[in-house]
C-alpha cells in the first residue's frame, strides 16, 4: 500500500505548518508505504489547513481513481490509481495557536493517528487490512523520525 500525507491547502496563518510538515509527511508516507494486506492499494490523507473552509471529509473507498488511460486527447497514459483509500482531518486551530512552533509537528502527527482509527472500523470491507500493524508502524515511524505522537482524542 503507497501512503500519502499532505497538507496542500492553507493560508497565510497556517503557511508555516504546511512547510514545517512536508518532509515529515513525505518521509512518513515513505516508511508506511508496505504490504499491510486487504485491497487498498494507495492511502491518502489530507490535513485542511484553511480554517474558515476547514471540513474533514470522511473514509471514502474507490477501486479507481484517475481517468482513463489512455488519455483520450493525447493518447498518453494517464495516472490511474485503484483502491483509494482517501480522507481529511482538520486540526484543533485554538490549540494549534497556542502551541509553541516546535510542538506543531507532534500534535498534527497526533491528530493524523488518531484519525487512522477509521481504518480499525472499515478493516472487513478492505479485504482484512491489518490496521492494528499500521497504526503501530506509524508511531514507530514518527519516533525514528524524532517526533513523539501527541495521541489526544479529538479532531479528525
Amino acid at each position: 500500500m503507497e501512503v500519502s500525507l499532505h497538507a496542500n491547502m492553507c493560508d497565510a496563518t497556517t503557511s508555516r505548518i504546511a512547510h514545517a510538515l512536508r518532509a515529515p509527511f513525505k518521509s512518513l508516507g515513505s516508511a508506511l508505504s508496505k504490504d499491510y494486506g486487504g485491497t487498498m492499494k494507495n492511502l491518502w490523507i489530507d490535513l485542511e489547513l484553511i480554517e474558515s473552509r476547514a471540513k474533514p471529509r470522511p473514509f471514502r473507498f474507490q477501486k479507481k481513481v484517475g481517468g482513463s488511460s489512455p488519455d483520450k486527447l493525447t493518447g498518453l497514459p494517464r495516472e490511474v490509481h485503484e483502491n483509494v483509500g482517501h480522507y481529511s482531518v482538520c486540526p484543533d486551530f485554538e490549540k494549534l495557536r497556542q502551541l509553541p512552533q516546535d510542538s506543531v509537528v507532534s500534535y498534527v502527527l497526533g491528530v493524523v493517528y488518531v484519525s487512522t482509527s477509521v481504518l480499525l472500523d472499515k478493516r472487513k470491507k478492505l479485504g482484512g487490512l491489518d490496521a492494528e500493524r499500521f497504526r503501530a508502524d506509524f508511531v514507530t515511524a514518527c519516533e525514528q523520525l524524532g517526533h513523539a505522537v501527541i495521541a489526544e482524542n479529538g479532531p479528525g
